[in-house]
């Protein structure tokens, strides 16, 4: 156990974060649960053995929507290790007719309700309603020993509930996903820009960062941009826009507040919460 280990008991690790795959864990460092399975089931064997993590020591599923990039793995992942699977109703008709997800064992799905907490391996878990065009969008909210995380990701606008449960963590996973110049002179098809762009599509940086930098406070210990576009963004812009706002809003965060973006494939190793 190295030195930074001692200084909270609660970690969070990305396995991936792109339009080509999401997967994060949440939890100790014995165990704890992962926040979708946009990877391929091989993939994720390998992240959890760099992080000396056994694959019995991943006690449940948290799924964010249907999309392929969040559940790409989880039929293969669940079959051969059988773990609850948590998500909203919609979400959980939606693997069940998905043509990745449907042959998942629903004896797995386990239901849960909007704004109504939960407690998992001792964290307590409140998912939150989304704007995003997957069934049953939805981000989440974790509380451990006084350590708080929120992972919102997926978000066509930024809403009163949204931005609140943003506001209560000390932690925060917040999509950055497309640079709005890249888009409009990008390559994708009109409507699929819509889409992006539109309520119940994606952040842009700019957006993302307008709203960290006003509520932004010293309390803060990690701010994480996930979801970056791997055709409509890069970290460098993502990072460049989110300074931007800083200095409009003549911000400057503290020393203690690491902020970064998360890599598309690579696994970040355990990030103390």
């Amino acid at each position: 156990m190295d030195l930074f280990s001692c200084l909270s008991p609660f970690v969070f690790c990305s396995f991936a974060s792109g339009s080509s795959g999401n997967c994060y864990f949440v939890g100790r460092q014995d165990e704890g649960l992962l926040v979708d399975v946009g990877i391929s089931a091989k993939q994720l064997r390998q992240n959890l053995m760099q992080n000396d993590l056994r694959i019995e020591s991943i006690k449940g599923i948290l799924v964010t929507h249907d999309h392929i990039d969040h559940v790409l793995g989880l039929e293969k992942f669940t079959k051969d290790c059988p773990i609850p699977i948590y998500a909203h109703s919609d979400c959980l008709q939606g693997l069940a007719e998905g043509k990745a997800t449907r042959g998942t064992d629903a004896s797995l799905f386990r239901e849960i309700e909007p704004m109504q907490p939960f407690e998992l391996l001792g964290i307590t878990i409140e998912a939150f309603p989304v704007m995003h065009d997957g069934r049953g969008s939805m981000g989440y909210h974790f509380d451990y020993e006084g350590h708080s995380l929120t992972i919102a990701t997926d978000i066509g606008m930024l809403d009163t509930v949204v931005k609140g449960f943003i506001r209560r963590a000390e932690n925060i996973v917040i999509e950055s996903n497309y640079d709005t110049e890249m888009l409009e002179k990008g390559r994708y098809p009109f409507v699929l820009k819509q889409r992006i762009a539109g309520p119940f599509g994606h952040l842009s940086n700019e957006e993302s960062g307008r709203f960290i930098a006003e509520m932004y406070h010293a309390g803060i210990k990690n701010i994480m941009l996930c979801h970056l576009s791997e055709n409509n963004n890069t970290p460098e812009r993502a990072m460049h826009s989110l300074d931007q706002q800083f200095r409009k809003k003549r911000v400057r965060p503290e020393a203690s507040t690491s902020i970064f973006p998360l890599p598309r494939h690579k696994c970040t190793g355990f990030i103390y919460l």
